[in-house]
């Protein structure tokens, strides 16, 4: 501002065209001229003055999605300055935002930034990453993305498998598309199979579990469960949060049957009791939300059993955490005779605790049944209660430590 005037400037607000795009000031004065739009239109060809994301390099194209969707830093403080005042100097179809860097913690690159980073944000990290360096928050795919085997051979990028402008189709298709993004024909294990033909022909023999079960599903993070990952880093594996009454001792028995994977040190809690009950009981907030979640999944619900999820579920929605209440909440209405249990998960504590013992009575009194059967894994004793003498053990091992998810 120089006296009374302001220098301002126009700038779209949000994700609009040129988010993706990129500038579009010549491509409307050139496009004015009907005839070149027609030529386009008949030869199909490329229009040099904007910038289509299907057309790119797999890495050039990526990056149209991760500059926004990943976990970023400034270069400097100089640069900083320079966004903050002027806005992204990256435009889509360039291969470096410019400005600034994604972050990758167990990469070699940018060393001093991140040293920088540590100093003066010291959970940084802890707050977005797993301790292996995995992304552990939604809307940050690009990291992951970017450390793949996949986006090192060059063609890979989020268009393989998605499409930000959806094709004609029923309010169905258009519902389910709002919800992933999805290119048609890319449910299931189509994303990856598209790529890994040579998975197709005996695809049992890759997972180990009948073709048609949620076990031989591709996973979309991208990486392979491993027992040593949950141990080292907290980091559920994909075995144990679909078999929730197992425990990492099955698990690894089974991954080194099958794909010949070290066995790591394990406690005799982990060979005794389920993994999803040590998460839950035991383990940090972002464990127990995972896990709470997890429980409210039919594929797990299915592969695990449903009787015995009801007073993890309970003893969930007096968590500290409101996020892990909402969870753990929304996974009891899963489970019959609570789909339309109300439960207000902000309520201070008297409040809460006074829904929840009614919750719990409601579930000893009317919904178990005599029947029900509850494996020792589980924690439970033969009537379906929380072992006392255990609870009380593994609820004072509880990870209490502050958990802030940079989502």
């Amino acid at each position: 501002m120089e006296g009374n005037r302001w220098d301002s400037q126009v700038a779209e607000f949000g994700i609009a065209c040129e988010a993706c795009h990129s500038e579009g000031r010549d491509h409307v004065a050139q496009n004015r001229n009907p005839l070149r739009r027609f030529k386009l239109h008949l030869t199909g060809g490329p229009d040099p003055t904007i910038t289509n994301a299907s057309r790119l390099k797999g890495p050039e194209s990526a990056l149209a999605c991760g500059q926004c969707h990943s976990v970023w830093a400034f270069e400097n403080m100089e640069k900083k300055i320079d966004f903050n005042r002027h806005g992204a100097a990256f435009r889509p179809g360039k291969d470096d935002l410019v400005q600034r860097f994604v972050v990758q913690p167990e990469s070699d690159d940018h060393r001093e930034q991140k040293k920088f980073i540590n100093k003066t944000e010291p959970d940084f990290f802890k707050n977005r990453f797993w301790g292996d360096g995995m992304i552990r928050v939604t809307g940050r795919e690009y990291n992951g993305v970017e450390a793949s085997p996949c986006f090192r051979g060059g063609d890979f990028s989020c268009l393989s498998c998605h499409e930000m402008h959806p094709g004609d189709g029923s309010r169905q298709d258009i519902k389910q598309w709002r919800n992933d993004q999805l290119r048609p024909g890319m449910e299931s294990d189509a994303a990856c199979i598209q790529c890994h033909k040579d998975k197709t022909e005996n695809i049992t023999a890759h997972t180990h579990h009948s073709p048609a079960s949620e076990g031989s599903r591709c996973c979309h993070q991208v990486s392979s469960p491993s027992v040593k990952e949950s141990v080292s880093y907290g980091r559920p594996n994909a075995c144990n949060l679909c078999h929730l009454d197992k425990t990492l001792a099955w698990a690894s028995d089974k991954l080194a049957t099958w794909y010949n994977q070290e066995t790591p040190e394990l406690s005799q809690d982990d060979r005794t009791l389920a993994a999803s009950v040590l998460w839950i009981v035991k383990g940090d907030a972002a464990q127990r939300a995972l896990v709470a979640w997890g429980m409210g999944w039919k594929p797990a619900q299915d592969a695990s059993g449903r009787a015995w999820l009801y007073p993890f579920l309970i003893y969930g929605m007096n968590d500290p955490y409101a996020a892990v209440r909402y969870d753990a909440w929304k996974s009891l209405q899963t489970l019959p005779a609570f789909e339309d249990h109300a439960f207000t998960y902000t309520a201070d504590d008297k409040e809460r605790g006074n829904r929840i013992t009614e919750t719990y009575r409601k579930w000893s009194r009317e919904v178990r049944k005599p029947e029900d059967v509850f494996q020792p894994e589980t924690g439970l004793d033969q009537f379906g209660n929380l072992r006392a003498d255990l609870f009380q053990r593994l609820r004072s091992e509880r990870n209490n430590s502050p958990v802030v998810l940079a989502e």
